[in-house]
């Protein structure tokens, strides 16, 4: 399973957001996680309809099994990652 993070630097929940994906990480760590920067890849997140950040996509095998574009707590990401995976 891979985790996409699409964030901005200076973004206040992108902080908070990408520590905690961090924090899963260390548990999980076999996910792959990839971060995004929205700032310097436009065209990436344009062509995803990312219109604000932070927004955490989960995919299976290159395809999208969750989106979520609010900062999760961690046990809704880990409820998610592990809805993903069934």
């Amino acid at each position: 399973m891979k985790l996409e993070l699409y964030s901005q630097p200076f973004c206040a929940p992108c902080v908070s957001t990408r520590s905690l994906v961090r924090r899963v990480q260390q548990l999980l760590p076999d996910l792959e996680v990839e971060e995004i920067n929205v700032v310097e890849q436009v065209q990436r997140g344009e062509e995803l309809g990312i219109t604000s950040t932070p927004v955490i996509r989960l995919l299976v095998d290159g395809q999208e099994r969750f989106r979520g574009e609010q900062p999760p707590t961690m046990n809704q990401l880990l409820a998610a990652i592990a809805r993903a995976s069934d």
